[in-house]
């Protein structure tokens, strides 16, 4: 039977790195430390009222890489709960010849006894023709074990609510344990941008029963009719942030017990809900009427402010920008539970 997961991933907010930043210019190295989201600017795909579309659009997401920064001064309205961008990211790639620069920076975690990867994979990954999830908390049996047409809920404990960024409906499921694995599968630079970060210098996976690489349905070739999106803003030349999309208190109310019960538990203070649950997982089996009404709820609702985005192009490569050594200052002992080269 499929499953109904609420994921929740660490929600701070990326912001610019002074030392690789100039006269005015800010930049976000790849990110060394914990996971984030970034607010992003990128062209992609988009559906309104059931029609497709291309363009440049406004998200929320995960994108370790690097990224060009921009300070944000206007803001759209936002709820009692929502909390707006701080900076605009635009990403892009350093050249191949630099990333394997990346690739190969390498620290001892006590944690670990071993030496893992200095830099960060990006997961989910929603850059390309398919959205990706392969590699985040996958330590957990449950998630390595979803079956077609199980839907994914990806957000972050903000400001006492479930801030959604990713719906990934779960199309194809590959077991991969080694670099060459994912390579069969062909999706494009991925590998060289998400795998590698993970894989030891055999060019392994850690877990000896390896993970699960699912990719995401589309519009074009979705299951029971749904697809994996992303709540977007197409971009009309104004940087305006906004912030991540939220249920609406309706979801909350009894009528709609159906659906909310695959949320965390919450209670009602004054004229708040506060969702209890702030990490890990929520999973539950589903049958497959029950995943589409409740994607359908959440496409609904996110459609009445936004777009739904999606096949976001690959950033393209910034010759001019160089992994720099002296920006490489590994913390002496990286702090139990880190981030730093695991699989969480």
């Amino acid at each position: 039977m499929q499953s109904i997961v609420q994921f929740f991933h660490p929600g701070g907010e990326h912001g610019f790195d002074k030392n690789r930043s100039k006269d005015g210019c800010l930049f976000k190295d790849w990110n060394n430390i914990k996971h984030q989201r970034k607010f992003l600017l990128n062209e992609g795909s988009y559906i309104k009222n059931e029609k497709k579309h291309e363009g440049k659009l406004l998200f929320w997401g995960e994108w370790e890489p690097p990224s060009k920064v921009t300070e944000l001064k206007q803001q759209s309205n936002s709820s009692q709960y929502g909390i707006n961008p701080k900076y605009l990211h635009c990403p892009f790639l350093p050249s191949v010849d630099e990333i394997k620069k990346y690739q190969e920076t390498w620290i001892y975690h006590k944690e670990h006894r071993q030496e893992v990867h200095y830099y960060q994979n990006s997961d989910p990954f929603v850059f390309g023709n398919n959205f990706i999830y392969g590699i985040c908390l996958q330590k957990m049996q449950s998630l390595r074990t979803l079956e077609p047409g199980s839907l994914i809920i990806f957000g972050s404990y903000v400001n006492c609510r479930f801030a959604i960024d990713t719906v990934f409906v779960v199309k194809t499921a590959e077991k991969y344990a080694s670099l060459e694995d994912v390579e069969k599968i062909k999706i494009e630079k991925y590998p060289d941008i998400v795998t590698k970060f993970i894989m030891d210098k055999n060019n392994k996976v850690s877990p000896p029963n390896g993970l699960i690489l699912y990719t995401g349905a589309t519009f074009n070739d979705p299951v029971k009719g749904m697809y994996s999106f992303v709540p977007a803003k197409v971009f009309n030349g104004e940087e305006i942030g906004f912030p991540r999309f939220l249920m609406p208190d309706e979801f909350y109310k009894s009528k709609n017990n159906r659906i909310n019960k695959y949320f965390s538990e919450y209670s009602i203070e004054g004229d708040k809900i506060i969702e209890r649950k702030n990490q890990g997982i929520k999973r539950a089996s589903a049958d497959i009427g029950e995943i589409s009404t409740l994607w359908e709820y959440i496409k609904t609702e996110v459609s009445k402010d936004y777009v739904l985005g999606y096949n976001f192009k690959m950033p393209d490569i910034n010759n001019n920008f160089h992994w720099k050594k002296e920006s490489f200052h590994p913390p002496v002992n990286p702090k139990k539970g880190s981030c730093v080269g695991s699989h969480c």
